[in-house]
């Protein structure tokens, strides 16, 4: 098992938006061990996020927030696991069976090898952010002679309603876990450290910016890394404060929503394959977006300033350029429509 991540004194900041209000603190936990017995239970969530370290997360801590399964963290505002989780174990037949899926955002799903499907919540609606391999109690189930593998990757997300005040609470430590019926056998690892604070103020920002690029036709270019189209557009952030006013950062932070090209984070994969995208901010934001480089938008939920706010100031704007450039992946770049798609969220720190 991986040792716990460390404790962090740290501050999360949100203001008074709707929605996804924050996403960040990415983790990633290995666990790896023998399973103590081969009774399979759902309640014992082979992969799991949990507030606990010895079961799966239980429903009843759950509360709709802006339309999300959120826990809780103070009136208005939730948290969300956005995780993959991958699992290898063995059956007591000898058959290596394996369970992918993702956990909390944008659903608690997953499918093993053998074509079993589990969606949440489980063992009978008690359970939530929790993958067992069935669905139901099976006595004999698991090998015990071979190590199960679970692998649990992703961010976390803060979710409000707009009704939140200002405050600010703890955030309590969250946990990766791979939970077994016999004592011992249980294996966590702490994702979300301890010592974090959650800071609510009356800030809000919004922006404008064209969310809908066309580029066009292009002309089909198979060399890897040409420019094949440019479009360049106001990005504008407008943020004000009431009550209770804080100095703040403001940041822009991006998340690819169709994938990585070639697990470059500045490069935002084509639906299609064979080609990328990538941004560019002006006024030194970012570095250049240019198709051969790797220093433009990151789309892998980086902050980036793009200006700040004083508690003396109510209101504040900051106006820049973002540039999009359509590049060729090489030879394996499609022909016909191509999309790509990527999150924006403006957040404080």
């Amino acid at each position: 098992m991986s040792s716990p991540a460390p404790k962090a004194a740290e501050t999360i900041t949100i203001g008074k938006n709707s929605g996804i209000v924050w996403e960040g603190m990415p983790f990633s936990a290995s666990l790896i061990g023998y399973i103590g017995g081969q009774r399979h239970s759902p309640y014992a969530g082979l992969t799991s996020i949990s507030d606990i370290r010895t079961a799966c997360l239980q429903t009843s801590k759950l509360t709709t927030i802006a339309g999300y399964k959120a826990l809780q963290i103070a009136p208005g505002v939730g948290l969300i696991p956005r995780a993959t989780a991958n699992a290898t174990y063995t059956l007591n037949t000898g058959v290596q069976e394996t369970l992918a899926g993702t956990i909390g955002l944008p659903i608690t799903e997953g499918r093993t090898s053998s074509g079993h499907v589990i969606t949440g919540p489980v063992y009978s609606g008690t359970r939530e952010w929790c993958l067992p391999p069935r669905t139901t109690i099976i006595e004999f189930f698991y090998s015990t002679s071979v190590r199960r593998n679970v692998q649990i990757a992703g961010t976390w997300v803060m979710v409000a309603d707009g009704t939140q005040t200002s405050r600010q609470v703890a955030v309590p430590p969250m946990y990766a876990g791979s939970y077994q019926n016999v004592a011992g056998y249980d294996l966590t690892q702490q994702i979300l450290p301890s010592e974090i604070t959650l800071r609510i103020s009356t800030l809000i920002c919004t922006v404008a910016t064209t969310t809908n690029i066309n580029f066009g036709g292009v002309q089909r270019n198979t060399q890897a890394g040409s420019e094949l189209a440019r479009l360049t557009y106001p990005l504008t952030v407008s943020c004000s404060q009431d009550t209770d006013r804080i100095n703040a950062n403001i940041n822009v932070q991006f998340r690819a929503i169709s994938g990585l090209y070639s697990a470059t984070p500045t490069r935002l994969a084509l639906t299609q394959g064979g080609g990328y995208i990538t941004g560019e901010i002006d006024n030194g934001i970012t570095g250049s977006g240019a198709c051969n480089g790797t220093t433009g938008i990151p789309f892998d939920n980086t902050q980036l300033k793009v200006g700040s706010i004083a508690s003396a100031e109510t209101a504040k704007a900051f106006n820049n350029q973002i540039t999009w450039r359509l590049c060729s992946g090489g030879t394996s770049l499609p022909t016909g429509p191509v999309d790509a798609s990527t999150e924006m969220l403006v957040t404080f720190n």
